[in-house]
């Protein structure tokens, strides 16, 4: 068979019977605004947050989470913050149950207000977390949930230093193993007094005060 090598073997011709089109710069741009956000737009945008790569492709991967995340930061919460719990603990929990972001009773406020408690210090890491599984399965808010389970991280020194001497006291084998070179046992003594506070001491005050308690030589 012979090969087709030119437009006339295709019989392709120009139709006289087509108008031209003239667009007016005005209709193109209406158009262009009407248009939602692109995937390749929206990536860019997420990469001048100063987000990692990793992350941007994993925020912009599902229309809905990049929408929960845009929510999220809207809320004045800190943008990678937002992306490290989305990425997280809140995907682990959709992958675990199946669901979609949309499928979660936690709004995309509270996920800021939770942020945002975390931040200022008013609830600890480790509690965020319990209020965060709370609110993917049942719903409710941040502040409410702080008030009925009585979570308010302990950020007073002298309370803390109370609870400190309670727990060496409680503990003096322990105690007299640490100052001999036992220096392990500084995780055992952190434990009993999350275990005390439920969790509530500020970490980093806890860390420091019972550090200088441990070393203490009195």
């Amino acid at each position: 068979m012979r090969k087709k090598e030119g437009l006339a073997d295709y019989r392709y011709f120009p139709e006289p019977d087509l108008p031209s089109v003239n667009l007016s710069e005005e209709y193109v741009t209406e158009i262009r605004d009407s248009l939602p956000e692109l995937p390749e737009m929206k990536r860019r945008r997420y990469e001048n947050m100063g987000l990692s790569m990793q992350d941007v492709l994993f925020l912009t991967n599902d229309v809905n989470v990049a929408a929960f995340f845009d929510a999220t930061i809207a809320t004045g919460a800190d943008v990678k913050l937002a992306t490290n719990w989305i990425m997280g603990d809140v995907a682990a929990y959709l992958k675990n149950e199946k669901l979609s972001i949309n499928d979660i009773k936690l709004t995309a406020h509270e996920l800021g207000e939770l942020i945002a408690s975390i931040k200022s210090g008013t609830i600890s890491g480790k509690i965020g977390k319990e209020i965060l599984f709370e609110l993917m399965a049942k719903g409710g808010t941040v502040e409410g949930l702080i008030k009925e389970k009585d979570l308010v991280q302990i950020v007073d020194p002298t309370e803390i230093e109370k609870i400190v001497d309670k727990v060496l006291a409680n503990n003096p084998k322990q105690l007299e193993q640490y100052r001999g070179g036992k220096t392990k046992l500084q995780g055992f003594f952190a434990g009993q007094v999350m275990k005390e506070t439920k969790g509530k001491a500020n970490p980093g005050l806890l860390n420091k005060i019972h550090l200088d308690r441990l070393n203490s030589k009195s």
